[in-house]
């Protein structure tokens, strides 16, 4: 295939010229934005011709961006919601924002506070907007690397929003607080307290016990039960797969799926990874128990 002929989808363009899928959808249909016409489609999926994307992008040639006076001389430290960090810079809707996270990870500074939402300095958006890259390509910086926090610390210590997030399995605080306020993560009660910091200019920050996040965990799935034996042998699909005698781990998820394997509907525990808001991964069984079922199979005529 030519370099011509190479075509790109929106996942694509996104991640090469450092745009947001919203405001592709909003160029591809305003037939007064430049943005080049669809070459092909697939179901609901569109492509692009590379080449014309690149001289899309070529020609919009960065603008030098200037935020008014009196937000230049106003106080800095003044906490923002979401909804006033938009309007200063411009945007019609906070979901431009919610974009940014989702679209362009470590590209958005992260909330400075959490209080009843997230909130921004001032001064953080001001130094965002005076330095970040123009229009085109943009490089990311990845997110602040949450706190590793241990689950055996003393159950009474209160901790703060990064700590709950990194116990919870989110990859930011961001992501953590967007979850939080949209009703998400039903299993984390109330906050135990608000602490304000003696001289500080924002509002009380949420805390929670340690207890309180590590129960929180383990219902969602996050951490193993606390009754679980850390010591078992705990294998996979493709591996109970083998013992039982399937084809592969894909055969095997099938006949549980088809209800074929009721006796390990109930998995024995998870394979956790953290950083995608705390949800297990990979089923796992105790492998005396699918020893113990595959001897069971073995020997029904």
């Amino acid at each position: 295939m030519s370099p011509a002929e190479r075509l790109v989808d929106t996942s694509q363009i996104v991640s090469e010229f450092g745009t947001s899928k919203p405001r592709i959808s909003e160029w591809s249909n305003n037939p007064d934005s430049g943005f080049p016409t669809v070459a092909r489609t697939e179901g609901r999926k569109r492509f692009w011709r590379h080449d014309e994307v690149a001289a899309f992008f070529a020609q919009r040639a960065p603008k030098k961006r200037t935020l008014p006076a009196a937000v230049l001389e106003a106080d800095q430290d003044e906490l923002l919601t979401k909804r006033e960090v938009a309007k200063l810079l411009g945007y019609t809707r906070t979901s431009t924002i919610d974009a940014y996270f989702r679209d362009r990870p470590g590209y958005f500074p992260e909330p400075d506070e959490d209080v009843d939402g997230p909130m921004w300095r001032r001064g953080t958006i001001v130094a965002w907007a005076s330095n970040r890259p123009g229009k085109g390509r943009r490089s990311s910086a990845p997110a602040a690397a949450l706190p590793p926090v241990s689950v055996d610390g003393d159950p009474d210590e209160l901790l703060g929003t990064a700590e709950v997030a990194s116990l919870l399995g989110y990859g930011s605080v961001a992501s953590f607080s967007s979850s939080l306020y949209q009703g998400r993560i039903p299993e984390l009660p109330e906050p135990e307290t608000l602490e304000r910091e003696e001289g500080s200019r924002g509002g009380a920050r949420k805390k929670w016990r340690r207890d309180t996040v590590v129960a929180a965990a383990r219902t969602r799935g996050v951490l193993p039960a606390a009754d679980r034996d850390e010591n078992a042998d705990l294998v996979g699909a493709a591996e109970a797969a083998q013992i039982l005698g399937y084809k592969d781990a894909d055969s095997f998820i099938s006949a549980l799926g088809h209800g074929q394997l009721p006796d390990l509907e109930q998995p024995d525990g998870f394979e956790y990874r953290r950083g995608s808001a705390g949800r297990p991964r990979q089923q796992r069984w105790r492998r005396s128990r699918l020893e113990e079922l595959a001897a069971r199979r073995s020997s029904t005529p």
